[in-house]
């Protein structure tokens, strides 16, 4: 059934998150949120010499479909490029969870990329 599926998918991503926490002189940092959920998350990411992401890290809190979302947000941007990153598409992300999100639900599961949209915005800014 569809909805054991997704339940056993996003429940895995929310009760073990991946790359949870913080690291040390990321050279991104970020957060994004959800206002009318409440759902908050901060995002951390460390680049290799040749600008791809080598680290990535995030702490939040909200509901299960934004947590489970910055979980599987940061195991896919692993190893991208800059140039990879700015080119993410909202659908992509949201095509990540691998469920159907709905209209209600989409703001919650695109608070990491909307981090890393005003992350990587700073990032440009600051020339590096």
């Amino acid at each position: 059934m569809m909805s054991d599926l997704y339940q056993e998918h996003i429940l895995d991503h929310y009760a073990n998150p991946r790359n949870e926490g913080s690291l040390e002189n990321p050279d991104i940092v970020a957060d994004g949120d959800n206002p009318s959920c409440g759902d908050k998350v901060h995002l951390e990411i460390i680049l290799d010499k040749s600008g791809r992401v080598s680290q990535v890290a995030f702490q939040g809190e909200g509901c299960m479909v934004s947590m489970a979302s910055a979980s599987i947000f940061t195991e896919r941007v692993k190893g991208k490029s800059l140039a990879e990153l700015e080119s993410l598409t909202e659908d992509q992300v949201v095509g990540w969870l691998d469920v159907p999100v709905g209209d209600g639900r989409r703001r919650c599961a695109l608070a990491p990329f909307e981090a890393l949209q005003k992350g990587l915005k700073q990032h440009r800014e600051q020339g590096q």
